[in-house]
């Protein structure tokens, strides 16, 4: 059963994959490189956020990084 605070971290990452999918604009930038964990920061914070929502960051990043490839 997940807890209040496990929603509230799971509607956190739901948020960024909403913005992920938005046309080409700065938050969907931003929420790409946020899922993908592309500098360490974002790794970081995404890692966290991760942990708190009960959800396995192994699967997150790899699914991002396949679903959001970096541009050439």
């Amino acid at each position: 059963m997940t807890t209040g605070e496990q929603k509230l971290w799971r509607a956190v990452l739901e948020m960024a994959y909403a913005d992920a999918e938005l046309p080409e604009c700065n938050e969907q930038i931003a929420a790409r490189k946020y899922l993908r964990g592309d500098t360490p920061h974002e790794e970081g914070n995404l890692i966290l956020v991760c942990e708190f929502a009960d959800l396995p960051v192994d699967r997150v990043i790899p699914w991002a990084r396949r679903r959001y490839p970096l541009a050439a």
